[in-house]
């Protein structure tokens, strides 16, 4: 089932899947998968229901879009099709210094999750629902850097006011 939450543009799905372990020993877990029109270009996987420790991924929303076709990723987030009791379905495996985690996501589910999401925002929109300015404001010579930092006063001045488009 999926759910908005309170705030528009915000979509999650919770689902159960499995859990590939050394040997090849399966287990369920909870799993949810998350998407906020706000940051289009990511989806969220938090593994763990309420009341235990949660673990939340971040990845791109196009990688798990293109894993459901063809295996991708490189380094810490894969995603390839894969089959699983019979059913189509999604090897995500995902690494990090404490460890290794496979998972067999339902691949009827993740498309229709990812379906839902590109709805609300389309792939070739993503890039301008970004808030820039929030995006970049920490960065050395933005907005919030100190006011006496060598990188602001080098950037300042640096570059044309705003973008220039041929024809403009």
């Amino acid at each position: 089932m999926f759910r908005r939450l309170g705030r528009c543009g915000v979509l999650q799905r919770a689902l159960y899947v499995q859990v590939v372990r050394p040997g090849g020993r399966r287990r369920w877990v909870l799993v949810g998968l998350g998407f906020d029109a706000a940051d289009p270009i990511a989806v969220t996987l938090t593994v763990g229901g309420p009341g235990v420790d949660q673990i939340v991924w971040r990845f791109a929303r196009r990688l798990l879009a293109e894993g459901t076709r063809r295996p991708v990723g490189l380094g810490d987030v894969r995603v390839r099709p894969a089959v699983a009791a019979g059913e189509a379905a999604l090897a995500l495996r995902l690494s990090s210094p404490s460890g290794i985690a496979e998972f067999e996501l339902p691949a009827r589910e993740v498309v229709a999750f990812l379906w839902r999401s590109f709805t609300m925002v389309p792939a070739d929109a993503e890039v301008n629902r970004i808030d820039w300015t929030a995006e970049l404001r920490f960065l050395p010579g933005g907005p919030d850097a100190p006011p006496g930092s060598a990188l602001r006063r080098r950037a300042r001045g640096r570059f044309p006011a705003g973008p220039r488009h041929a024809g403009a």
